[in-house]
């Protein structure tokens, strides 16, 4: 017999002192937490770590159903010859400055794209900076369905071998 008390979204099991405490109640719990964490999970599509200097990182998403995702998840851990700024383009769109990087790779780069009815908008972050370390952006026009790439750039001073980048989906 299972517990006489059941948490209101999952239903999972709730002992009461006198309710009888069975293994299998345990595993049918386990198994329903693991499938509603895998139902919006956020899961590793792609990364790559340079074997040479670039100006420019371009993410292919041909591969990727982007419709099954709410947002995408872009990180950098760039290694630069000197301080440069790093740049998104999203799909067409013109360059969006985002934050400087520091020559020995000590600042890294998180970018939110979120998919708005609008276009794909979203945020960035660099840990590290003691100013200016966030700021917002927005691709007006730009659908998941038709967004084909993202690209992360830096003129004034090339990502050198060594640095990774990681493309992560936030699943609906």
């Amino acid at each position: 017999m299972a517990s006489t008390n059941k948490t209101s979204n999952l239903r999972l099991n709730q002992w009461e002192g006198s309710d009888p405490i069975l293994r299998t109640d345990f595993n049918q719990d386990n198994s329903k937490i693991d499938q509603a964490v895998n139902a919006r999970a956020l899961v590793r599509l792609t990364g790559k770590n340079l074997t040479a200097s670039t100006g420019t990182i371009t993410v292919d998403l041909l591969d990727y159903d982007l419709t099954q995702y709410e947002a995408l998840e872009l990180t950098l851990a760039p290694i630069t010859s000197a301080a440069g700024t790093t740049s998104l383009t999203v799909g067409n769109t013109s360059p969006v400055s985002l934050a400087s990087m520091a020559a020995d790779g000590s600042r890294g780069l998180v970018v939110h794209l979120q998919f708005l009815p609008g276009g794909v908008g979203g945020w960035w972050f660099a840990p590290g900076l003691a100013t200016g370390n966030t700021g917002g952006f927005l691709a007006a026009g730009v659908t998941a369905s038709d967004l084909e790439e993202v690209k992360l750039s830096s003129a004034s001073a090339p990502y050198q071998a060594g640095t990774a980048w990681t493309l992560y989906g936030l699943k609906k």
